[in-house]
């Protein structure tokens, strides 16, 4: 067997949008490594992600648009035939930043004091409410799931800098929370 010599890291990609991830260098002369199960890379995780998504699509339209937004949650939730357990799961979402939206954007306005609120990108905005709802108010999901997930969507849905604004900006959060300067489960 020859091995050939590569003079810049490999970058591997992953091969679906659907499991997106940043690429990973690789050292050229290292062996391949066995690619590590990703939290909510299972049907359950991809089907929470189906919420997640859900639940910003109907946030990110009652923002910008002002429509209301049962209206727009019925229609979402239909056409994205969310199973039920999912829809709750995406309605208690769309319920958590609705009620708590003026804490958490002062949340927001104190960890990026850089970007006011009213200039923040909606998209981006939007991704930060729902994932900061999910770390204050929502125990259930880790935190580290919770932060990989609000990335995802940022990459999916938000600009070319969007997932590292919302991952510092959020990591910012659980390191308070970890410091004992926020708590989780206090709404």
């Amino acid at each position: 067997m020859t091995h050939t010599t590569i003079e810049e890291p490999v970058l591997l990609l992953s091969d679906t949008d659907a499991d997106r991830e940043a690429p990973t260098e690789v050292e050229p002369d290292s062996p391949p490594r066995p690619r590590r199960k990703r939290a909510g890379s299972d049907q359950f995780g991809q089907k929470q992600r189906k919420a997640r998504e859900g639940a910003l699509q109907v946030l990110f339209e009652v923002d910008l648009v002002g429509h209301d937004v049962e209206d727009v949650r019925t229609r979402q939730f239909d056409q994205m035939l969310l199973a039920d357990g999912f829809r709750d799961y995406a309605e208690r979402l769309v319920d958590g930043v609705l009620t708590h939206r003026d804490d958490v954007d002062a949340l927001i306005a104190a960890t990026a004091p850089a970007w006011p609120i009213a200039q923040l990108p909606r998209v981006d905005l939007n991704i930060l409410r729902l994932a900061l709802c999910e770390l204050l108010y929502n125990t259930d999901v880790p935190v580290g799931a919770v932060i990989n997930e609000a990335v995802e969507l940022a990459k999916r849905y938000g600009s070319e800098n969007s997932g590292k604004f919302i991952n510092g900006t959020l990591g910012t959060v659980a390191s308070r929370i970890m410091a004992g300067a926020l708590t989780r489960g206090a709404g």
